[in-house]
C-alpha cells in the first residue's frame, strides 16, 4: 500500500514545492500534517479506509510508487499508464503527434486547450509566496500562498527548479540547478510535461487528449511553428513581440524577475510581469539543429557519463541537451539541440527560469522527450543513470523538486508506454536503413550463390555417372516406317 503524509510537508524539510489548497491553511502548516480525503467522506484521510493510503513521513512518500498504482496528494488519482476504480488497469497509451501533422480539429482543441489554461485558477495547487519562515504572517494569521492558473503553474514549476538558493539576504547561491546540467534533465521535463497533459485532460474533459511536438530538426533559419495560425507570429511592429492577430499576443509573463527576487528575499507570486518576447536574431549562418544532428545523438549509447554535469563526453543526455556536440564529443564553443533552439527563439525563451512562459516550450520538449524515447527503444538495458555523484537532485533515486507527492528520478526513466503515451514518430537513420538494405542485400545475393553453387554441385555429380554416349530411340512400331 502507498503511504503519503500528504501536502509539502517534506518540501518544507528542505524541497519547498508547491502546496496542495487542501494543506494551505495555518493549522497545517503548525502541525506539518495534512491528510486530504480522495473523496467526500472527510474521515477518509489518504484514502485509509479504501485502502488506497495512509498517512506517513515524507521521506517515505513515492507519488508514482508503491505496491499498488494509486497517485496524487490525496491518493485519489491513478499514477500515469493505469486507470480503473482501483487504478489497476493499464490505460491505453495517447499518442503524440506532430504538430505539424494534427488536423484543423485537433490544432483547435490544443490552442483552446492552451488558453483556457492560462486563464484557469489550478483547482487543486496554490504557490508559496514566502520562504519557510515566512509561510505564516502571524499579525493577520493568514497563510502567504497565491493561487495561480493552470498553465502558469508549468512556468512556476520550471522557474523553481533553477532558481537561485537564497544563503539569506543578499547572499544568493546561483550553483544548483535542479533540472538542467545533470541526468534529470531528461526525467524531470518528462514529468513535467506529463504533468501538464494530465492537467490539460482534465480541463477539456478528455482523457485521451495529448500533447502534440514540434520537430525542430529542420535546419530552418524559420520557426515553423511562430504563425499566426499556431503559436504565434511576429508583431510587424516589434519584431520582439507575438503578432495582435495571434491568440497568444496577449499572454503575459511570470517568474522573469530573478535577480529582483534575490533583493526582496521571495518567491515568485504568479503575477504578471511583461509581455512575451522571442527575440529577433539575424539568422545568417543561424538555424536549427538537423536530424543527422539527431541520429547522431542516437547513437551514443551511455545515458550519462561522469562528472553527470555540462562537460561529460559521449553522453546520450549532454548531447540531446546540448552543451555537447550531437555526436558526444565536448566543445564548449558549440550549443546542439535543446539548447540550441532555446537560443534559437531567443527573447522569453533563452531564459531558463522564464523560458516555460513560452507555449512552443511545450512542444519543443515534446520532441526532446521523444528523442529520448527512441534511444530507450534502442537501449532500454543501459544501466548509466548514476546513483551518485550526479548534482544535487539529479541522482537516479533523487527526488525531483519543486514536485509534490515526491517522485524520483529512476520512476521516470522507463517506456512512454508504461506512463501513458507514444510518440507517432518514425526517427530511424536513413544511413542506417541505406546499409541494413544493402547488407541484407549482400546476405541474399551470397545466398543465391551459395545455392547456385550446390546446385551446380549436384549437377555434377550426376554427369559422373552417365554414360559416354547417349543414345535416344524413336517409339515406332516394327510395321511402321520409320
Amino acid at each position: 500500500m502507498m503511504k503519503v503524509l500528504v501536502c509539502s510537508w517534506c518540501a518544507l524539510g528542505g524541497v519547498r514545492a508547491q502546496f496542495p489548497r487542501a494543506c494551505s491553511s495555518v493549522e497545517a502548516i503548525e502541525s506539518k500534517r495534512c491528510c486530504p480525503s480522495p473523496n467526500t467522506d472527510p474521515g477518509d484521510a489518504c484514502g485509509a479506509r479504501s485502502g488506497r493510503g495512509s498517512a506517513a513521513p515524507c521521506a517515505r512518500t513515492r507519488a508514482l510508487g508503491g505496491e499498488r498504482n494509486f497517485a496524487g496528494y490525496d491518493c485519489g488519482e491513478c499514477k500515469f499508464g493505469w486507470t480503473g476504480p482501483t487504478c489497476n488497469l493499464r490505460k491505453a497509451p495517447v499518442t503524440r503527434k506532430n504538430i505539424m501533422s494534427l488536423s484543423v480539429e485537433e490544432r483547435q482543441v490544443f490552442l483552446e486547450a492552451l488558453q483556457l489554461s492560462k486563464r484557469t485558477i489550478h483547482p487543486q495547487y496554490v504557490i508559496a509566496t514566502e520562504h519557510w519562515l515566512g509561510l505564516i504572517d502571524h499579525q493577520t494569521n493568514q497563510t502567504r500562498f497565491s493561487n495561480i492558473t493552470v498553465y502558469d503553474l508549468f512556468v512556476w514549476q520550471h522557474y523553481y527548479s533553477v532558481r537561485d538558493t537564497l544563503l539569506g539576504p543578499g547572499r544568493p547561491f546561483k550553483g544548483i540547478d535542479f533540472s538542467h546540467k545533470g541526468p534529470a534533465f531528461i526525467t524531470w521535463h518528462r514529468y513535467h510535461l506529463l504533468s501538464l497533459e494530465r492537467d490539460l485532460q482534465k480541463l477539456i474533459g478528455d482523457e485521451n487528449f495529448a500533447i502534440p511536438y514540434w520537430n525542430f530538426a529542420t535546419g530552418s533559419s524559420e520557426c515553423e511553428v511562430c504563425t499566426d495560425d499556431l503559436l504565434g507570429g511576429e508583431d510587424p511592429s516589434d519584431p520582439s513581440l507575438i503578432s495582435p492577430r495571434s491568440a497568444f499576443s496577449d499572454w503575459g509573463i511570470v517568474c522573469d524577475s530573478l535577480d529582483e527576487y534575490n533583493r526582496l528575499v521571495t518567491l515568485c507570486n504568479g503575477t504578471r510581469e511583461g509581455p512575451l518576447r522571442r527575440g529577433r536574431r539575424e539568422r545568417h549562418n543561424f538555424t536549427l539543429p538537423t536530424m543527422d544532428d539527431v541520429h547522431r545523438c542516437l547513437q551514443l549509447r551511455d545515458f550519462d557519463s561522469p562528472p553527470y554535469f555540462t562537460n561529460s563526453t559521449f553522453s546520450f543526455r549532454n548531447a540531446l541537451e546540448g552543451f555537447d556536440k550531437a555526436d558526444g564529443e565536448l566543445d564548449n564553443a558549440v550549443t546542439g539541440l535543446h539548447n540550441l533552439v532555446h537560443d534559437f527563439l531567443s527573447g522569453t525563451n533563452a531564459l531558463p527560469h522564464s523560458a516555460a512562459n513560452d507555449p512552443v516550450f511545450v512542444v519543443l520538449h515534446a520532441f526532446t522527450d521523444a528523442i529520448f524515447e527512441e534511444w530507450m527503444r534502442r537501449f532500454l538495458k543501459n544501466d548509466s543513470f548514476p546513483e551518485e555523484m550526479a548534482p544535487i537532485g539529479h541522482n537516479r533515486h533523487f527526488n525531483m523538486v519543486p514536485f509534490f507527492p515526491p517522485v524520483t528520478n529512476e520512476e521516470l526513466y522507463i517506456p512512454s508506454i508504461q506512463l501513458g503515451y507514444s510518440y507517432e514518430l518514425d526517427l530511424t537513420d536513413p544511413v542506417q536503413s541505406q546499409a541494413v538494405f544493402l547488407i541484407a542485400g549482400s546476405c541474399l545475393a551470397l545466398l543465391v550463390l551459395i545455392a547456385l553453387a550446390v546446385l551446380f554441385a549436384r549437377q555434377t555429380r550426376r554427369r559422373e555417372y552417365e554414360p559416354l554416349v547417349s543414345a535416344g530411340y524413336p517409339t515406332v512400331k516394327y510395321t511402321e516406317e520409320a
